[in-house]
């Protein structure tokens, strides 16, 4: 493969969020609902997390990992107008460990923007 190191890593990085063996089948659709993506990515859900003293606690903790390439090559608007990548309370859909589909909304992003990737923190979705 050509390239250097680096860009392997990152081709690397996106092939195992995409690809990889680890993926899930996600569905994004805007807060409006007009616009609706099914796309691969890395999805995780676990019941332990961190209190504000730092101590663990049973808490949901529920993210997924996307390609921002997939997002731009679909047109799908996850940039404001500022440039800076926008994706709260879009609602993010995928099966869960017992294939129940479950639905969430984006309550904050954390865009790598060495790799390309973007991780969307999510919470429950009420419709």
């Amino acid at each position: 493969m050509a390239g250097s190191l680096f860009e392997r890593a990152k081709r690397d990085a996106k092939r195992f969020v995409t690809s990889g063996g680890f993926e899930e089948n996600i569905t994004m659709t805007t807060p409006s609902g007009l616009i609706t993506l099914p796309l691969t990515g890395y999805a995780t859900k676990h019941y332990f997390s961190y209190d504000s003293d730092g101590l663990p606690i049973n808490a949901k903790n529920a993210h997924i990992s996307v390609d921002e390439n997939i997002l731009q090559l679909n047109a799908y608007p996850y940039r404001n107008n500022a440039g800076e990548v926008n994706l709260k309370d879009h609602i993010v859909t995928y099966p869960e460990s017992s294939g129940v589909i479950k639905s969430y909304v984006v309550k904050d992003q954390r865009p790598d923007q060495t790799l390309g990737l973007i991780v969307l923190i999510l919470g429950d979705h009420i419709a």
